[in-house]
């Protein structure tokens, strides 16, 4: 059985960001990168598959956005409170929401092409400002998203945001 790494996300928008950009940089350091939505499953659910994981010597992330905690420590503690059998290593508090890193990657020549101000920090950026960015040109929000992926760059993004960086660096050990 080879080594596999199980990514738990909390909705679409982070699905879509870690197919198109996370989950390629996992390629090399696990046989095979699984996504697991888990926004709508029961806690319970979610701490069993913690320990099969645990019992198939395989590796996880636990990605979550911030919501509104006054730190990391504190929203990683909230985790760790709802989900027993969570490693808080494996832990990642994206600062603020996944929105901020989607425009995390985008340099200036990036934003100017598809319309948006660019932004030196993205960690301010939450779901309602990210939505207002949003050129008329674009039919949907998905649509947005989906060329933001597109333009995207790691380098850049590491740079902007530094929940995004934490994660690059986590990987790279």
């Amino acid at each position: 059985m080879g080594y596999n790494l199980f990514i738990f996300v909390e909705g679409d928008d982070d699905v879509r960001f870690f197919e198109r950009i996370i989950t390629p940089l996992f390629a090399n350091k696990y046989d095979s990168v699984k996504l697991w939505k888990y926004a709508q499953e029961k806690n319970e659910r979610i701490s069993k598959f913690f320990k099969s994981i645990n019992a198939m010597s395989a590796d996880y992330i636990f990605v979550a956005d911030n919501n509104g905690s006054p730190c990391i420590t504190d929203r990683k503690q909230r985790i760790e409170d709802e989900f027993k059998s969570i490693d808080k290593n494996k832990i990642l508090v994206v600062v603020r929401e996944i929105e901020s890193w989607y425009l995390a990657g985008m340099d200036d020549g990036s934003s100017k092409k598809l319309g948006i101000n660019s932004f030196p920090n993205t960690e301010h950026i939450n779901k309602s400002a990210f939505n207002d960015l949003k050129p008329n040109k674009f039919n949907s929000r998905i649509d947005f998203m989906s060329e933001i992926l597109k333009l995207f760059c790691i380098d850049t993004a590491k740079s902007k945001n530094g929940s995004f960086s934490y994660l690059i660096e986590k990987m790279e050990r």
